[in-house]
């Protein structure tokens, strides 16, 4: 089974764009929060901030207790969806973006000969290229390449920031089995629990059990649909 699907996903997105922005916060710890109040929360964390446990979702205050000499920063949408379009430009000249999933997620097709790994990984490294030299030095990308979007996504997300991961049909399942039932997309907390009550507590047992028990746990073809995306099927791209 050939590769069939790339997917970048921008790294710290909004964070990123700050920082390409305003040199003076580039390796700094920042936050990005809807406005400047110590109740809101993060919409976005640098990496830098990361690495005190500064996440999306982390109230301002908290952050600054985590992370003292953090930088919050207000949040701007229209530069993020300027920095959007610059990106999808750059990477529409190495290769045609068949969907953008999000402000900072796109999918592309792998045709011909780039359904080759060597051919594949080249251009994901030109791709990155094109990012650093055409849109800024900032805004760092992790690309997955797979058989599927579905696979794509999950391997764009196995390295980060900055990282490049191929997941071949050879590979599977057993390449997913490190993997959290929580890093599938498709599985948040909710069908988490529904796994668990079926006696599914890891992607080993999830890839390991019959299409008519995900039927039944999704509670319709959802389910046939994930058991077929973690073999590499081409049946669902992720929401």
């Amino acid at each position: 089974m050939a590769l069939r699907s790339l997917v970048i996903d921008f790294n710290s997105y909004f964070a990123s764009v700050e920082q390409q922005l305003r040199p003076e916060l580039r390796g700094r710890a920042i936050v990005v929060a809807p406005m400047k109040a110590e109740t809101t929360c993060a919409i976005a964390a640098s990496y830098e901030a990361k690495k005190f446990g500064v996440k999306t979702g982390t109230r301002i205050a908290d952050a600054r207790r985590m992370c003292p000499g953090i930088v919050i920063v207000e949040a701007c949408p229209p530069r993020y969806v300027e920095f959007h379009h610059r990106l999808v430009e750059a990477i529409e000249s190495c290769i045609h973006v068949e969907e953008a999933w999000s402000i900072d997620e796109v999918c592309c097709e792998l045709t011909g000969r780039l359904r080759e790994r060597a051919n594949a990984e080249e251009l994901a490294r030109h791709i990155k290229r094109t990012i650093y030299e055409r849109v800024g030095t900032e805004l760092r990308s992790s690309i997955g390449i797979a058989p599927n979007p579905f696979l794509a996504k999950t391997a764009s997300d196995i390295m980060k920031p900055d990282g490049l991961t191929v997941i071949e049909s050879e590979e599977l399942p057993h390449r997913l089995h490190a993997l959290e039932l929580r890093d599938l997309c498709g599985i948040g907390a909710n069908m988490e629990a529904r796994l668990h009550a079926a006696g599914i507590t890891t992607v080993e047992q999830l890839c390991s059990v019959r299409k008519e028990t995900l039927r039944a746990v999704w509670g319709g073809i959802g389910g046939e649909r994930m058991w077929r995306a973690l073999r590499g099927e081409l049946v669902w791209r992720p929401p």
